[in-house]
């Protein structure tokens, strides 16, 4: 990365947590896992996801029980364009044949290359953020 991009990105795009599992990939079938149990609504967690979870939650719909759990995570709002950029994005929880049962709000930033998330506990359990 170009150091002085580097220097006008936020500070999120160097201080993360790195995500890497793999059951959060939209390939991954069945399972009840809960973000409710990993993040917090009191201190949101930025968090950028790599190989072989994903890079990015997806931005449609996966199927409900996919992404080892019953409620799967998607971003129904645009990701932001411009690298620096951070955005509130709803996160809708495909469940039963609603798209959208349950939703919350969670910032995204763009970094030049990748995006971090700043993660929330979901409404209530068995939702997940998906990954793709």
């Amino acid at each position: 990365m170009d150091s002085v991009l580097a220097q006008h990105l936020p500070p999120q795009c160097a201080s993360y947590t790195i995500n890497t599992d793999s059951t959060r990939n939209i390939a991954t079938a069945n399972g009840t896992k809960c973000d409710g149990t990993i993040f917090s609504n009191e201190f949101p967690t930025w968090v950028r996801f790599e190989s072989p979870a994903g890079t990015i939650i997806p931005k449609s719909a996966p199927a409900a029980n996919r992404c080892s759990t019953q409620g799967t995570g998607w971003i129904s709002t645009a990701y932001p364009s411009v690298a620096g950029l951070t955005l509130q994005a709803t996160v809708c929880y495909h469940s039963g044949s609603n798209n959208c049962a349950y939703s919350n709000t969670i910032s995204v930033t763009n970094c030049n290359g990748f995006y971090v998330f700043a993660l929330t506990a979901p409404p209530t359990c068995n939702l997940r953020y998906c990954t793709t």
